[in-house]
């Protein structure tokens, strides 16, 4: 309780002091705080969480739009903080070239989330043609063209779904769940094949939809709160899309597949514990400033 009060102490000063720091030392510096990050940090995710922290707490509400807002003009936004920051391009002539970068990737990431955010919105309908085709294309790329019986059928357990209509399944997640499954099925089809195998493991087994439909899940929060942000800002020097969202999905999912199996869970009700094992894995690692996510398997097949 008192280290939590002290921290939350802390933290309220920081805020009302934090304008007198920066100003003093700017002062001493001759530069301002945007200016120092872009100079003291290489390029990667703590250079570009620095620039958005300072725009995000700036006294200038002009600024502070630039890491809400969907629809930033970066060039515009380039000019307005070098006049309003009266940074000079003939003295530091980097500061352009890396500002622009770094915003790209802020921007980006908003613009990710508001399109993720969209997609999940979108609930899955057996009358939505569209829908279905997706459906019917998972099931016969995992289990390589064997017949559906019916729309409506007990086979949809072999893939990991409850019930006979996977409608059902996808409440949560709606049209991204089904997305990223199919993603995930068609670029990396051995993988997936083999993973929804072991899924009927007699010891260890899990259903394959079920658990990746909830994996969605995780991803998207990871992205909607931000954690994400280390990964795309590592390996991303340009705005991410919908693909590269799909691609973290994919290393979540078989990376959650090894984990499982080393766990030896008693059964599949420790599914709950385990994957909030692995939700607080992967947080720790997107706390670490290098960290990307992409797969061995990933790296062959992008390359």
């Amino acid at each position: 309780m008192l280290q939590a009060l002290w921290a939350s102490l802390v933290a309220t000063l920081y805020v009302y002091l934090r304008p007198m720091f920066k100003w003093i030392i700017r002062r001493v510096t001759g530069k301002c705080e945007l200016l120092r990050i872009t100079y003291q940090y290489p390029k990667g995710a703590a250079r570009t969480k620095y620039v958005e922290y300072s725009l995000r707490h700036s006294s200038q509400n002009e600024l502070k739009r630039l890491v809400k807002e969907t629809d930033t003009n970066i060039e515009a936004a380039v000019v307005l903080v070098m006049k309003t920051k009266m940074i000079l391009p003939e003295v530091h002539s980097q500061f352009e070239h890396v500002f622009r970068q770094c915003l790209t990737q802020i921007n980006g990431y908003i613009r990710l989330q508001h399109t993720v955010e969209t997609i999940r919105q979108v609930k899955y309908s057996s009358e939505n043609s569209d829908h279905e085709d997706k459906l019917m294309k998972l099931w016969t790329v995992l289990t390589d063209g064997e017949k559906l019986t019916s729309r409506t059928s007990s086979q949809w357990s072999q893939l990991g779904f409850q019930g006979n209509d996977p409608q059902t399944d996808f409440r949560g997640m709606g049209q991204l769940g089904l997305d990223q499954l199919l993603y995930f099925a068609t670029k990396y089809t051995a993988e997936a094949r083999s993973m929804l195998s072991k899924s009927h493991n007699q010891y260890f087994g899990y259903s394959f939809a079920i658990v990746g439909i909830n994996l969605t899940e995780l991803v998207y929060t990871l992205l909607r709160y931000g954690n994400l942000r280390t990964h795309f800002y590592n390996s991303k020097t340009a705005k991410p899309t919908l693909e590269d969202f799909h691609e973290v999905y994919c290393y979540v999912f078989y990376n959650f597949d090894s984990f499982w199996f080393a766990e030896k869970p008693k059964d599949i009700m420790e599914f709950g514990r385990l994957r909030e094992k692995y939700r607080k894995k992967l947080v720790a690692k997107l706390r670490e400033k290098d960290t990307i996510f992409t797969a061995d398997f990933q790296n062959k097949q992008n390359s």
